[in-house]
């Protein structure tokens, strides 16, 4: 018998003026039902007070904690090989595991996929801040050393959308060099209002009125500069070289390859997990 229908049969007993007594002798002998006093008197509080249809609520946890199998690590840890995100932009990607970005986590941690981060521990201020639009203010800077083929690496990117718009290997960094890799990128992207560069001899110095200055003002470009010693003014691109270092080799050291992965599929998390191309090319931020 369903303990619904010996709650219902005990309140008819109490209707008839039985005590709780009585009621839970009849209930053992006519039904082989056990209950307490106390349960009894639980029964008709929860009667009075509430709206109680006689039934149980379901004892089911609302989160259910699944166990990992070994086939979605195998999917974790195959995308990781391919990419080498981390847990953030995996979760991102496997939306159809059903597992969080702690597990994804620890799943990295279990064998050992987990990149130490030198900065751990310390806690640092920075002031974050961003264009509104696209082609507002490009950021450019190159490599402080060279690279196994004695060569420096340039950057462009959008500050408003991150999208790379140039990543390219350069034996010297010079202003002509400079100017027309940039001449390049502006009949193919358009003309920036603004170029934030740091002090170094390609960008003039501290001059106002170096060559890459007066190129600048020949296209209507307002030169920035960052402050002495301030790499985090240029933020957005010293970034994408960190990313470039992590990620390079699984683009099989092909900067065009990865240029191509970072612009059109890698989630970035300033961006809401946008790929940079969605928001550098979204045509409501073009006004």
């Amino acid at each position: 018998m369903k303990k619904e229908e010996i709650r219902k049969e005990f309140f008819k007993l109490k209707i008839k003026g039985f005590s709780y007594s009585q009621c839970r002798r009849i209930l053992k002998a006519k039904y082989g039902f056990e209950v307490v006093i106390r349960t009894l008197k639980r029964w008709i509080k929860r009667l009075d007070t509430e709206d109680w249809d006689l039934i149980d609520k379901s004892r089911r946890p609302k989160i259910i904690h699944y166990k990992v199998n070994q086939n979605v690590e195998n999917q974790v840890i195959s995308l990781r090989n391919k990419t080498g995100w981390g847990c953030e932009k995996l979760h991102h990607y496997l939306p159809h595991l059903d597992v969080s970005q702690i597990t994804i986590h620890r799943i990295l941690q279990k064998y050992s996929k987990c990149r130490e981060t030198k900065n751990k521990g310390k806690q640092k201020k920075w002031i974050r801040w961003q264009r509104k639009h696209p082609n507002s203010l490009w950021q450019i800077d190159h490599t402080d050393e060279q690279n196994k083929f004695n060569c420096y690496t340039l950057s462009v990117i959008d500050d408003c959308s991150r999208y790379s718009i140039a990543l390219v290997k350069l034996n010297r960094v010079t202003t002509d060099a400079v100017t027309h890799i940039l001449d390049g990128l502006i009949k193919e992207h358009g003309t920036p209002k603004q170029i934030l560069s740091d002090n170094g001899g390609a960008y003039g110095l501290n001059s106002k009125h170096s060559r890459f200055d007066r190129w600048c003002k020949r296209r209507g470009i307002h030169h920035i500069r960052t402050k002495v010693h301030s790499p985090t003014t240029n933020g957005k691109v010293e970034r994408l070289f960190k990313t470039m270092d992590d990620e390079l080799e699984f683009c099989n050291n092909d900067l065009e390859a990865f240029r191509m992965r970072y612009n059109h599929f890698r989630p970035h998390s300033s961006l809401k997990n946008k790929a940079p191309a969605e928001v550098y090319f979204a045509f409501h931020r073009l006004f």
